[in-house]
């Protein structure tokens, strides 16, 4: 299954602040870390957003516990495929995904796990509410951005222009929001 990604972090190599995953069905889960963001430009235009998401789980966790409440989402699935719109959040990922409770290793848990990066802009978005800068918004609009091109279908049913937001379906709005200058 396919597990589309996001993060937030406090400046490029500052410390991650959110990450979220959505899966293909829409499924999703918004992790809130304990760090708080120090760089004006996050403050200004990420924090107002922590909480602007429907993700159907969320938590706020030391950095340290973001790892297993990954490995925990993705489950028994021993083939995920992370799909990201840039090599930072996967990166991002990859720390968070073989971090123990402890802060030491932890394996991944799955056989095969795999990765993909598209270099696509996901805003302006026609999803609705979409809120950008918020990780679990920022998901589905990659996902959403990759069915509208036909990279990716939407729903585990296959049907591009449905939006699966806590297992409802929201047809296409014709809303767009606004591109930021400084994405995180």
């Amino acid at each position: 299954m396919r597990y589309y990604i996001d993060c937030e972090f406090d400046g490029h190599n500052g410390p991650l602040l959110s990450i979220a995953l959505v899966a293909e069905g829409g499924a999703g889960i918004h992790i809130r870390t304990n760090e708080q963001p120090r760089d004006p430009w996050v403050i200004e235009n990420v924090a107002p957003h922590f909480r602007s998401h429907n993700a159907w789980r969320s938590a706020v966790l030391l950095t340290e516990e973001v790892g297993g409440r990954l490995r925990q989402f993705i489950g028994g699935d021993t083939k995920p495929v992370i799909v990201a719109d840039s090599p930072v959040d996967i990166a991002r990922f990859c720390q968070a995904i073989s971090t123990a409770d402890d802060g030491g290793y932890a394996p991944c848990m799955a056989a095969e796990l795999s990765f993909e990066v598209h270099d696509v802009d996901c805003y302006p978005t026609t999803l609705p509410g979409a809120v950008q800068h918020n990780a679990w918004w920022d998901a589905m609009a990659l996902r959403h951005k990759l069915a509208s091109v036909g990279t990716h279908p939407e729903g585990q049913d296959g049907e591009a222009g449905l939006v699966r937001s806590m297992g409802d379906a929201v047809p296409k709005a014709d809303a767009q929001t606004t591109p930021s200058e400084n994405p995180s």
